[in-house]
C-alpha cells in the first residue's frame, strides 16, 4: 500500500481483522467479471463497487466491497465468506488467464471520517473506502479500538442495508434475500457469471419468499442466531447490535413477516428491495 498520507489517520478506530483478496494480471478485470455477480465494466480506477460471488445455484458464497486501487489491481473486501476459502475455489476457475489471487495477511480494518460513498483513498499503508459519513480503511496497523465507535458504525450498516455474511451462512442464501438489488451489486445483462440463470430468474420472474429487512427486537441478537416470529414463521439474524432497549439487526426474512408489527414486540423497520 503505497501514497500519499491521508490526514485523518489519527482519528481512526481498530474495527475487525481484514479479510480481503487482491486480484492482480493482465486479466483481473476480465476474470472478476465472468466470476462476480456485479459489472465490473462500470467500476472506475480509485473507486469501489458491491459486488458478490455466487455458487452455481445462485447461492451467495461472499459479499463484496470490490476496489480498483488504480494500480492495476483489484481488492475484494469481504463481507463474508473466509477468504483462503475463496481464494482456493476462485483459483479453480483461472484456467489459462494471466490473473493472481491472493490473500492479503496481515491486514486490520479501522473506521475512518466520512469520505464519499464508492471513493477509494489509497494513502501510505491504508487504503480508505468511502462510506458516506464513514470510512472503512485496509490497514497494515491495528488500531486501538473503541466501543462506542464500533457499535455506531454497525448500527449505521443495519439501518442502510449493509449486511454481512455471519460464518457457516455462506451459499445459504439467494440474491433478493440479502437485498443485492438494492445494492446494485448484482447484473442480469452483462453476460454469464456462476449463478446468473438463477439471479435473472427471480428478478424478472420474482417468486422467492425471503427478504432483508431492518429489525428491531426487545432482546439482543445473534449474528447467524435464529429470529423467532409468530406462527412458526422464521427468520437469520446477519448484522446485530445491542441497544438500551435490546438489539437493531439486519435478518432474512420470509416475506409473510414483513408487517411492521410482529410476534413479542419484533417490529421490522424496513425491507431493502429493488
Amino acid at each position: 500500500m503505497t501514497g500519499e498520507a491521508i490526514s485523518d489517520s489519527s482519528t481512526r478506530v481498530f474495527l475487525d481483522e481484514a479479510r480481503c483478496i487482491e486480484l492482480s494480471g493482465d486479466d483481473a478485470r476480465a476474470f472478476a467479471q465472468a466470476q462476480f455477480s456485479g459489472d465490473v465494466r462500470a467500476l472506475r480506477p480509485l473507486h469501489w463497487q458491491w459486488n458478490a460471488w455466487l455458487d452455481h445455484k445462485g447461492g451467495v458464497r461472499a459479499l463484496i466491497h470490490l476496489a480498483d486501487a488504480g494500480d492495476g489491481r483489484l481488492l475484494a473486501l469481504l463481507r463474508g465468506g473466509g477468504v483462503q476459502t475463496v481464494c482456493t475455489e476462485l483459483r479453480k476457475y483461472v484456467l489459462r488467464a494471466k490473473v493472481r489471487i491472493e490473500p492479503l495477511r496481515d491486514c486490520f480494518l479501522s473506521i475512518g471520517a466520512p469520505l464519499p460513498l464508492h471513493e477509494l483513498r489509497v494513502g501510505h499503508e491504508a487504503i480508505g473506502f468511502g462510506c458516506g459519513d464513514r470510512s472503512i480503511w485496509l490497514e497494515t496497523a491495528q488500531r486501538a479500538s473503541d466501543a462506542g465507535h464500533q457499535r455506531d458504525f454497525h448500527l449505521a450498516e443495519i439501518r442502510e442495508g449493509w449486511p454481512t455474511l455471519p460464518p457457516g451462512l455462506e451459499a445459504k442464501f439467494l440474491p433478493p434475500a440479502l437485498g443485492l438489488e438494492h445494492l446494485r451489486a448484482v447484473s442480469f445483462d452483462k453476460g454469464c457469471y456462476p449463478g446468473q440463470e438463477i439471479a435473472a430468474r427471480l428478478h424478472y420472474r420474482g417468486g422467492h419468499k425471503r427478504r432483508l429487512a431492518h429489525v428491531i427486537a426487545p432482546a439482543p441478537l445473534r449474528p447467524g442466531g435464529p429470529l423467532a416470529v409468530g406462527n412458526g414463521e422464521w427468520g437469520i439474524v446477519l448484522n446485530a447490535v445491542e441497544t438500551s432497549v435490546g438489539g437493531e439487526a439486519l435478518a432474512v426474512l420470509e416475506k409473510t413477516c414483513l408487517s411492521s408489527h410482529l410476534h413479542h414486540d419484533l417490529k421490522v423497520i424496513r425491507s431493502f428491495e429493488a
